[in-house]
């Protein structure tokens, strides 16, 4: 298989980012578009001249021209759309989430091995190259233990009107969390909060429990002052902070840490009040990381999967797994009680970094 031509669903805000890269990509051409509002799709088609235009999703998918299809479309509509182009015969790349619901992604994914397609789900971060990094600085053994990890993704605005924070912001950071540690949560509990009066949640506050006694705090909201998009792994040995919105450091590694005194046993006969810890402060270094847009690695990868058959990073198992988690959090802050996670097998997908 030469160059996969490749129909994208959806030209909004974000499936105009997609089309840029689909565009630019190396391996595969845009061969056709298709929105249901008549002015983006004429924006789109003026732009991209050589690309069929269709005003439905039928249309695009009963196309013999078209190989794969980049589904940007609504949340609610994943799972049908998937199906659809699975039945179609297009491998797929869908925008996160995969679907609205663990029995939704099961279906699909299911739908997917049996005809032998390409399932991906566009879970971007884990395409950045900080974040590559940040995992093989975890794999390396360099942080030493992991104890913690906590997470902000904090805005004011865009307000949405189809998904709360969780489902909105909640997949970019439980998949980089699942990516990095490569196992899922045994536990989940969450807080959602509607403080702008609407049926829809603008703050969350979301625990994961992880094996080996990893705990790691997610704050997504878009009722905020300052825009941040941190990440901070806490090891035994050394630190972390992960922060998307600098485009000169987005690493910064501390040589900090916390150790018994050698030799001392953690509860000595002499009594705890006798006992410390030593507080170790060393460097901080800013390694150089050489980036490239993550949409456009995630489009190629995608299309190095279609060519190889080779099982995409954030393949349908991965997607199905941030699902159980942001599925489990709306179980948790409805009622306020922490969910069991013991029936997802362990541990999680996630290709080499």
């Amino acid at each position: 298989m030469n160059e996969i031509a490749i129909g994208l669903a959806g030209v909004g805000y974000w499936g105009t980012k997609l089309a840029r890269n689909i565009d630019e990509a190396s391996g595969c051409r845009l061969a056709a578009i298709s929105d249901p509002d008549p002015d983006r799709l004429a924006a789109s088609g003026e732009r991209y001249r050589d690309a069929a235009r269709f005003d439905q999703l039928g249309g695009l998918l009963d196309s013999d021209e078209v190989d794969a299809v980049v589904l940007a479309t609504p949340a609610f509509l994943h799972a049908k759309h998937v199906s659809a182009a699975l039945a179609a015969g297009k491998h797929v790349l869908v925008e996160k989430p995969l679907a609205l619901s663990v029995a939704e992604c099961e279906e699909v994914s299911d739908r997917a091995d049996a005809t032998g397609l390409t399932l991906m789900v566009g879970h971007t971060f884990v395409y950045s190259e900080p974040v590559r990094v940040l995992r093989g600085l975890i794999q390396s053994g360099e942080l030493g233990r992991i104890l913690y990890a906590y997470a902000h993704r904090l805005n004011l605005g865009v307000i949405r009107e189809d998904l709360n924070a969780l489902w909105n912001f909640g997949p970019h950071d439980v998949s980089i969390l699942l990516y990095l540690l490569e196992r899922m949560p045994e536990r989940v509990s969450a807080r959602e909060y509607s403080l702008l009066n609407r049926e829809i949640e603008d703050v969350v506050f979301l625990v994961l429990e992880f094996p080996d006694e990893i705990v790691a705090h997610v704050h997504e909201s878009w009722l905020d002052p300052r825009k941040i998009r941190q990440l901070t792994v806490v090891g035994d040995r050394k630190m972390v902070v992960y922060d998307d919105t600098d485009v000169e450091t987005p690493l910064r590694i501390y040589d900090k840490g916390i150790a018994r005194p050698a030799g001392s046993p953690f509860y000595p006969e002499t009594g705890f009040g006798e006992f410390q810890f030593e507080t170790r402060t060393g460097d901080m270094i800013a390694p150089r990381v050489q980036s490239r847009e993550p949409l456009r690695v995630e489009i190629e990868h995608f299309v190095d999967c279609v060519k190889t058959g080779a099982r995409p990073d954030t393949d349908a198992r991965h997607g199905r797994d941030v699902v159980a988690i942001l599925e489990a959090a709306d179980h948790s802050a409805r009622t306020r009680q922490t969910v069991e996670l013991s029936w997802i097998d362990q541990p999680v997908s996630g290709g080499a970094a």
